[in-house]
């Protein structure tokens, strides 16, 4: 008889060891326990299944606190994730019908996330320029601040509002020579600029007396072309980061906004899948191994019963052992379908 495995060190402690099966197998064998023509269980057997069921409860109860605490903010997610794909539908039905209509898709020759990094760069080198500006002032440095960073956000985001504006309302070929012939004039004056100040400066470094008022009107001129060049920068960026057509550009923007939020809800649902999928198989496996176990000794009991038997077996021995119906849980799936699973 081959020994039966010894699984856990709690298991190694139970009172059903291999000697005491095949004693009881012998006694109940002696004694034609069960019957020959019994459909019932030995006492012995039934005890055998109720220990390992008492092992499976106290499994399934552990497994059960463990995944109840993270079911709730899986459930929370996931109905946020069906109310997005709710929200997500009828525009991306929009979004084709548009396409369909006007037979081309969605055209946006710069991306978005360049096109809001430009802009914020463009803010960021605003400000030191706006700053040595509003230092001639004479105020507060705070004030001077102030003063700054308020033109270093409204000249680009002005530009950004003009440039959807424009893209919008004006025809896709009267757009694109607007922007043609406003390029090299802003760049142009923007390189004349920076050539004019640092003439400025090299002057004024070899000069003892103040710059003439010639040259302070040069350095307003200069510091106008600058301030067009990033009011041009922020306005052609935006332009080209939007469709022409008004309605095809707002779905394409809007499916872009929920598609992002769902996929972060789609991350967190996925850091939360894999952890209750693993409480639930390791316990699950734990299970198994438990009733096979059961069914080992089982199996160990009804052959040493058999060997001492003098009348035939009985009908009990023909079928294996039954355990109780066992409702587990289902895996969770972050496509919003559970995996359909048997109770045992």
């Amino acid at each position: 008889m081959m020994p039966l495995p010894r699984m856990r060190s709690e298991e190694q402690a139970t009172p059903f060891t291999e000697e005491r099966i095949q004693a009881e197998g012998q006694k109940d064998g002696e004694r034609n326990i069960p019957e020959m023509g019994s459909y019932q269980p030995a006492p012995f057997e039934q005890a055998l299944i109720a220990h390992g069921e008492q092992e499976v409860q106290r499994i399934y109860e552990s497994a059960s606190h463990r995944i109840a605490k993270l079911q709730p903010m899986f459930q929370a997610l996931m109905r946020r994730l069906e109310d997005l794909d709710h929200r997500i539908q009828p525009i991306a039905d929009r979004y084709k019908a548009r396409v369909k209509e006007l037979g081309r898709d969605v055209t946006i020759p710069f991306p978005s996330v360049l096109h809001w990094g430009v802009i914020l760069f463009l803010g960021i080198g605003e400000f030191p320029l706006n700053t040595v500006v509003f230092r001639l002032f004479g105020e507060a440095e705070y004030l001077t601040y102030v003063m700054a960073s308020t033109l270093a956000i409204m000249i680009p985001l002005i530009g950004v509002f003009i440039g959807i504006h424009m893209r919008h309302s004006l025809p896709r070929l009267a757009g694109n020579i607007v922007m043609g012939a406003l390029t090299p004039i802003v760049v142009g004056g923007a390189l004349y600029a920076v050539s004019l100040l640092r003439n400025v400066y090299i002057a004024s470094s070899f000069s003892e007396g103040a710059p003439a008022a010639a040259d302070q009107s040069a350095m307003a001129w200069a510091l106008f072309a600058l301030n067009s060049l990033v009011f041009f920068g922020a306005m052609a960026a935006s332009y080209f980061a939007h469709d022409p057509d008004e309605k095809l550009d707002q779905f394409h923007r809007s499916l872009k906004s929920l598609d992002r939020k769902r996929n972060a809800i789609r991350e967190k649902l996925f850091g939360l899948s894999n952890p209750i999928n693993g409480e639930i198989r390791a316990a699950k496996s734990q299970i198994d191994q438990v009733r096979a176990l059961t069914s080992q000794r089982v199996a160990m009991y009804r052959q040493t019963n058999i060997r001492f038997r003098r009348l035939l077996p009985p009908f009990s021995f023909r079928k294996n052992p039954e355990f109780p119906a066992l409702k587990l849980w289902p895996e969770v799936s972050v496509n919003g379908e559970n995996e359909a699973q048997d109770g045992r």
